[in-house]
């Protein structure tokens, strides 16, 4: 039975993200997997996906949890239907003991996200890691204790404060379309409620906006009024600062969280243009560059093959260089879609690690060399599915220890179609596939081993 509301107790579990008992983090680390049509997120045992017995297979796998609550469709007084919620997000604060879940569709119901996958309202389901890791909680919902509705739409990106206490979410879309999405959810994690938003500004100087007719789906010539913000990602620098990859206007939104906190209209500091559909985005660790993956455009869905790196502090004052290199990635053809997905800073901040989901492989990019404007792609791994097929990357977490980048994909299929890839970023070579991981995997985060 799922727990909707918010007990003391775990208000200040949350708040003060105690760390899980040893007892329950024995081995690992673990990779939480957001397992999106399988409505459910997956723990994988990381010391067994690279073990080369278990490669191809799904050994590494310790649990599949529900995380979407049981829905009344029928209005019958009973939750007795499962929803069909698309968990495509996992974020796990720095020794903590809650993870949060972020679902693209919330509790709609399967019906409705077949019909059409986007414009639902989003959620976000807070999970207990300790029962996370116990097999005997598998296949339910025992590890949820509470779900917090976004208050917007097509939710996929999730941010923390750097006190813990808020969490920032995106609206990738409006109600009941792909386009229409401009506010960032400010979630208040002690209270499980949404409690503000930022509404960004309007798209592309001298566009149509708003247009008409807002676009149901894309490709559309009319996207480009609004933000559509896929990922987000936090830079702790002057106490916060947002940055938002808005896959709808071809730019990423700069945003000041003491004032989205206090609600303050003119939250939104600043624009940068970056390359065509920005959709991952990922933060240095010591917060001062944002690098963002240029996926596809929105308007006439052509792919793209680039990823942009972001000056933090100049973006911080609206500088017009603040994207301080655009970079060809996962190709030498400037004219190959590569169609990259997401990036993922290393912990030392030197190297990047991008995934393309159009030409199947993963880059290594030298940070320093990028922002020189020297050539930085240091190294390109093909990624091979084990059935064969192709193996569309998407998500990367990257071990505390920096030697293993996780990286999820497989195309959408049969439930438990999804794979994990584990790569020796230090080799340069995958170590590790871990099958049965969702249906379509997105997103996904480390919970590490105990110290």
């Amino acid at each position: 039975m799922t727990v909707n509301h918010w007990n003391g107790w775990l208000l200040a579990g949350v708040l003060l993200a105690a760390a899980v008992p040893q007892a329950a983090r024995a081995a690992g680390p673990y990779a939480i997997v957001s397992g999106r049509w399988d409505n459910t997120v997956v723990v994988i045992d990381l010391a067994k996906a690279i073990d080369p017995a278990n490669d191809g297979t799904a050994n590494a796998v310790i649990n599949r949890l529900r995380v979407i609550p049981d829905i009344d469709p029928r209005n019958s007084g009973i939750a007795d239907t499962p929803a069909s919620g698309q968990p495509v997000n996992v974020v796990i604060p720095p020794e903590g003991r809650f993870a949060y879940v972020v679902n693209h569709s919330g509790r709609a119901t399967p019906a409705a996200t077949e019909a059409f996958q986007h414009g639902h309202e989003g959620t976000v389901t807070v999970i207990d890691l300790r029962k996370a890791l116990d097999p005997v909680n598998n296949g339910t919902l025992n590890a949820v204790v509470g779900t917090i509705p976004t208050g917007g739409f097509g939710a996929v990106g999730l941010a923390l404060t750097p006190d813990g206490r808020f969490a920032l979410v995106s609206s990738a879309e409006g109600i009941g379309n792909e386009d229409g999405g401009r506010t960032i959810s400010v979630i208040d994690l002690m209270a499980g409620t949404a409690v503000g938003k930022v509404t960004q500004a309007y798209g592309k100087p001298g566009f149509l906006c708003p247009p008409s007719a807002i676009p149901h789906s894309a490709p559309n010539a009319s996207f480009g009024c609004f933000a559509d913000t896929n990922g987000v990602a936090l830079s702790p620098r002057h106490g916060g600062y947002l940055f938002t990859a808005n896959g709808g206007s071809d730019d990423v939104s700069v945003i000041d969280v003491t004032r989205a906190r206090a609600g303050d209209t003119g939250a939104e500091v600043a624009r940068i243009q970056v390359g065509v559909g920005p959709w991952g985005i990922a933060v240095s660790p010591d917060g001062g560059l944002v690098a963002v993956a240029n996926r596809e455009s929105a308007r006439t869905g052509a792919e793209g093959n680039t990823i942009s790196i972001i000056d933090v502090e100049k973006a911080i004052m609206g500088a017009k260089d603040a994207e301080v290199a655009r970079l060809l990635v996962g190709t030498n053809n400037p004219t190959t879609a590569t169609r990259p997905y997401a990036p993922a800073f290393t912990p030392d901040g030197r190297q990047l690690v991008v995934s393309h989901f159009r030409t199947n492989n993963v880059s290594i990019v030298d940070v320093a060399k990028a922002v020189a404007g020297e050539p930085a792609e240091i190294a390109r791994i093909p990624l091979a599915a084990p059935g064969g097929g192709p193996s569309r990357p998407r998500g990367i977490a990257i071990t505390p220890d920096g030697r293993y980048a996780v990286i999820t994909g497989a195309a959408r299929g049969a439930s438990g179609s999804g794979v994990v890839w584990v790569l020796d970023v230090r080799a340069r070579k995958v170590v590790g596939r871990v099958t049965g991981v969702g249906n379509e995997a997105y997103l996904l985060d480390i919970l590490p081993a105990p110290r």
